[in-house]
């Protein structure tokens, strides 16, 4: 695959700039802090020492956006969970562009240790879309999604199962570029994640209800995206390493450039911004798809110089897990990855999201 031109990551902050630069890597401040337990020194992390542009609570909400046909909303998780002796991986997302009434919904569900995928994505009609201006709750015909920050409840039915699970953040909001905004495709994009929510709950599929625990990465995101560009495709990856840091690696690409960089949070609060070598250069073993025709990588490399880390990335389960709608392809994959992470030796799950045609090279 050809590789485009490289563009700078610039995240305004408080009225300086933090680049993302290949080689370089940004480290945002953070607020501490502390309290004396019985002669031991108790760190408590806060934000508030980092300029933010959401407000992780309030924003799990509806937004009033602006009168541009490319903005939408989402709200999306990817989930781990064991039950019965199997490895399951499950996403779910609602989506919406309110000003063209286009609205969505997705459940997939993958059976790792069998390789066994469904996928179920379908158009909501705005009279059959709920989303409330306070908390979270959500409703559609297939999708009930209710709770707060902290505590959620999720439920959804599919023709082939469903699902009922409760989610428990723990740990503070991950805000992609440590502030919660960042430009994508040239337009300001918010996001930010509740990167590890308890998950307990039922799966019903394959005939069969299963107990399930695990652990849930939820992305919140809102903004202009312009669907018609059909130069656009992107890479999106939620990764939980095992010394407690949260890493989100984006490689958005366009006509106009490429902008491949990752933002990281450690237990205390604190980020790292860097640039991230174009996932293409390291992506092989295309699959493609017999429905959509979209081609999509299905191993990578993760290559962060500045943070002296390289990843290996592989799905798992099947190759085949694509969500086809009415008029778009979206490709949500279980994977694994090993490799160094700031030098050290590191393994663990992740989700692949890709959106577009990713030729072969």
């Amino acid at each position: 695959m050809k590789t485009t031109t490289r563009t700078r990551l610039a995240v305004a902050i408080a009225g300086a700039t933090a680049t993302a630069l290949l080689g370089g890597a940004a480290v945002l401040p953070t607020a501490q802090a502390a309290e004396q337990d019985k002669g031991r020194r108790t760190p408590l992390v806060v934000n508030e020492g980092i300029p933010t542009t959401v407000d992780p609570a309030a924003d799990l909400a509806a937004h009033t956006l602006t009168s541009d046909p490319a903005d939408s909303e989402s709200i999306f998780a990817t989930s781990w969970v064991k039950g019965g002796g199997r490895d399951f991986g499950i996403t779910l997302s609602t989506a919406t562009f309110p000003n063209t009434g286009q609205h969505v919904i997705s459940v997939g569900v993958t059976d790792v240790t069998t390789g066994w995928f469904k996928g179920y994505q379908v158009p909501v009609a705005t009279k059959d879309l709920y989303w409330a201006k306070t908390g979270v709750d959500i409703k559609t015909p297939d999708i009930t999604w209710k709770g707060t920050a902290q505590n959620m409840t999720v439920k959804a039915s599919t023709p082939w199962g469903s699902l009922d699970v409760q989610l428990q953040a723990k740990g503070p909001a991950l805000k992609a570029a440590g502030t919660g905004s960042f430009p994508l495709y040239g337009k300001t994009n918010y996001e930010y994640a509740l990167p590890s929510m308890r998950t307990t709950g039922t799966l019903s599929v394959q005939n069969k209800d299963y107990k399930v625990s695990g652990e849930t990465w939820l992305d919140r995101q809102w903004g202009p995206v312009d669907i018609t560009d059909t130069s656009m495709r992107w890479t999106w990856m939620p990764v939980r390493l095992p010394n407690g840091d949260k890493l989100l690696v984006w490689d958005s690409v366009n006509s106009k450039g490429e902008n491949a960089w990752a933002t990281v949070m450690h237990p205390d609060g604190s980020y790292n911004l860097a640039a991230v070598k174009p996932l293409a250069e390291g992506a092989h073993r295309i699959w493609t798809s017999p429905t959509s025709g979209n081609a999509y990588p299905t191993r990578w490399s993760i290559d962060i110089p500045a943070l002296k880390t390289h990843l290996s990335v592989r799905v798992t389960g099947t190759d085949a897990q694509e969500f086809i709608g009415d008029r778009s392809a979206r490709y949500d994959g279980t994977a694994a990855y090993s490799g160094t992470y700031e030098g050290k030796k590191v393994s663990g799950v992740t989700y692949a999201e890709m959106v577009g045609h990713w030729r072969a090279s």
